[in-house]
């Protein structure tokens, strides 16, 4: 039975319209009334038991996975004889409707497409089991407004387009994208995935669907050679995608990641750069984290990846990519060191050669320190004159070369330059290790002369499995705390603590469901944070010691997230939603948390979500939310809401960070693309790019207060 507009579902999901059926049931539009976003639910109608119990295990999976470029389950229920699952609503067309409309599609945007989804299948063909999606094909892959390629439909929906209608059954089964092993009783696995993959890139680029897989298998059919159809496509391109279509599982790529580098760079900047950009040097080896993006906090609509996060090494200073020259700084120094050389060697052989008695012995050799790019030293085999003959070395700026002044090979950047923000440390998460896991990070932020700033000294705290979001620092800035991959289904994402050198990790509170968005009070007494342990899921309040004792919810009936403590501790504001908006509203630490119902000053602010209390208690910045776009907003403290100033105007900016000195403002932005942390002054000027990454993301940005 189909369902009408308006319908209501378990009093909170609202029926708009539908989106498809197949089948065994179909996927709808809704709004859900709580948090006032679009949602997608699908419904399973199928009777048999089988086919209830395949839908259960799905959603439970689903329900597991937080990635970007893939949808996030919210809910799960059964009404009589049905099975819902709620989840993000994508907007957008599929590829299939896309390549319908418009024909082939352009090589380079095809393989920026084909990073997205490599990175997404990576991420689930390594999971605990391994996941495997099994009908990849384009209408089963989303390309948003912004550019996101998100592959949806796990299975339990079927496809509205008859033509490429699913079959029923645990194994989807579409001609010209199912693999051979996939119709029999052959076992599939990530080779699977890889052959779908492939045989949808070959379908967008050519507009022609492959032939199925069993007729090649039988040899009733062969498939066309690409450049048969399109002779523009580069044949590299067409080499990779061939391979991985091999009949045989053995005979294709080992590893979607394998696949993926086959196909090449695209010159189209793309979220998944990562998969094939030079990776970065390390020094050890680490994880990352993912982080859930919660109603309250905006983030990578990629999972935001609710889980926890680990990790620990330091990385050279990067310079910034916008600041070519000050990379060829190093120059400088060099050519002054290599012409000192030149001129003691060349003094030396003159008088070695025409002056000098030839029963002299021969000079010592001495090695000279020049310093490259990377701070890599070079040893320069160098001559020493004798004391009485060698001539006087140019002077310059830079060590001459004689061992006595040799300068330290630990000489950075950093010397080079100050640091702002009071020397405080940076705490992030970014997944910049394996590209999947969001791992806890600090860095720094320095200055140049010219006044252009860039961070350096990058340091991974953590590298246990897990993603990790939402670091927060204690008072005294000894210790972070985040929130991080339990392991366990039922505890979902917890609060851990950590010391400032990457040592100490503690899980201080276990509790089912997802506890996030901590933030430690400036007395350093208390830690109030978001949870949705209710067992209907809505997000509360609740605060607990940093020993994890002393736990109490603060919210009862109402939906309350993103605590923030105000620098005198006289104030703990939080986002209230109510209908399609989101206000500030106020509880009273000295009065016992009492709710502030008659203290609404913010009430004029009406689309708030990660309030940032400025440390000098005059601002609070803030994300302005409405609907899909999101930038930073400030406001000042004393105007009641009245002055508003809009900070960033891209539409893909949020979760502000203030500097000690309330002199900048940290926030994550995905405006080129690619999530990265970005600075500006509190008047929304010298917006800079500091983590220059596309190869990983980076986001929930928090300034120690020093």
């Amino acid at each position: 039975m189909d369902l009408e507009y308006n319908t209501f579902l378990r009093d909170r999901y609202r029926i708009e319209k539908q989106l498809g059926k197949g089948g065994m049931g179909a996927v709808y539009l809704a709004l859900d009334t709580v948090l006032q976003t679009k949602v997608a639910v699908k419904i399973n109608q199928n009777p048999r038991e089988e086919g209830r119990e395949q839908f259960l295990q799905e959603a439970r999976l689903l329900a597991g996975l937080r990635h970007p470029n893939l949808p996030r389950v919210i809910d799960y229920f059964v009404i009589e004889d049905s099975q819902y699952l709620v989840m993000d609503f994508v907007p957008g067309e599929d590829l299939g409707t896309i390549v319908k409309r418009d024909g082939k599609q352009d090589p380079d945007t095809v393989v920026s497409w084909a990073k997205q989804l490599g990175k997404a299948l990576n991420y689930l063909h390594t999971q605990d089991p391994p996941v495997v999606h099994r009908d990849i094909k384009p209408g089963n892959i989303k390309i948003t407004p912004r550019g996101e390629v998100i592959l949806v439909d796990f299975g339990i929906a079927k496809s509205s387009d008859v033509t490429q209608e699913t079959s029923t059954g645990a194994r989807g089964l579409t001609p010209g994208y199912s693999p051979p092993e996939q119709y029999g009783s052959g076992r599939t696995g990530h080779y699977s995935d890889q052959f779908g993959l492939a045989a949808t890139l070959y379908n967008v680029l050519t507009n022609e669907k492959p032939v199925d897989a069993v007729e090649r298998l039988l040899g009733q059919a062969t498939l066309k050679p690409i450049h048969d159809l399109d002779p523009d496509i580069p044949p590299h391109v067409e080499e990779a995608i061939e391979r991985a279509l091999s009949i045989k599982p053995e005979d294709r790529y080992g590893s979607i990641n394998e696949f993926i580098l086959a196909l090449g760079q695209s010159s189209i900047p793309g979220p998944d750069e990562t998969m094939i950009a030079p990776a970065k040097s390390k020094q050890t080896t680490k994880p990352q984290p993912v982080v859930s993006p919660e109603a309250t906090r905006v983030a990578i609509s990629t999972t935001p990846p609710s889980g926890p996060i680990p990790v620990t090494p330091s990385y050279p200073i990067s310079q910034p990519v916008q600041q070519p020259k000050s990379k060829l700084l190093w120059l400088i120094p060099a050519i002054l060191v290599i012409g000192a050389i030149v001129l003691v060697g060349g003094g030396w052989f003159v008088w070695n050669n025409f002056l000098a008695d030839r029963e002299t012995p021969p000079p010592a050799t001495v090695n000279a320190v020049i310093f490259t790019e990377t701070s890599a030293v070079v040893l320069v085999p160098v001559e020493e004159a004798t004391e009485t003959h060698t001539p006087e070395p140019v002077i310059t700026d830079t060590p001459e070369p004689t061992p006595t002044n040799i300068p330290e090979p630990t000489i950075t950047p950093t010397q080079e330059f100050p640091s702002i923000g009071r020397d405080g440390l940076v705490a992030y998460v970014s997944d910049a290790e394996d590209g999947e896991t969001f791992q806890l990070w600090t860095m720094k932020v320095y200055q140049q002369p010219d006044g252009s700033l860039f961070a350096g000294d990058q340091t991974q705290l953590t590298t246990n499995p897990g993603n990790k979001s939402y670091p927060n620092w204690s008072p005294d800035g000894s210790k972070i705390i985040f929130s991080a991959d339990s392991g366990d289904t039922e505890n979902k994402i917890d609060l851990y603590t950590i010391n400032v050198n990457g040592t100490g990790l503690s899980n201080i509170l276990t509790l089912p469901g997802n506890e996030t968005e901590a933030a430690w009070s400036p007395d350093g007494e208390w830690i109030a944070f978001t949870t949705d342990n209710r067992s209907d899921g809505l997000k509360q309040l609740m605060i607990v010691r940093p020993d994890g004792t002393d736990l109490r919810r603060l919210s009862t009936d109402k939906q309350e997230f993103s605590p923030e403590w105000s620098p005198k501790m006289d104030r703990l504001v939080y986002v209230l939603p109510s209908a399609s908006l989101r206000y500030i509203w106020m509880r009273d630490p000295l009065n016992d948390f009492v709710d502030m119902e008659r203290d609404m000053f913010f009430m004029r602010l009406k689309y708030v979500g990660d309030p940032a209390w400025s440390p000098d208690a005059l601002y609070m910045a803030y994300t302005n939310i409405q609907g899909r776009t999101q930038d930073v907003y400030m406001t000042r403290i004393l105007s009641f809401g009245l002055e508003v100033k809009r900070l960033t105007n891209t539409t893909f900016d949020s979760y502000p960070a203030w500097s000690p000195d309330s002199a900048w403002l940290l926030f994550q932005s995905n405006r080129d693309t690619n999530l990265e942390i970005y600075i500006m002054d509190i008047d929304g000027q010298n917006q800079t790019n500091l983590t220059l990454s596309p190869d990983s993301a980076e986001m929930h940005p928090a300034w120690q207060q020093k």
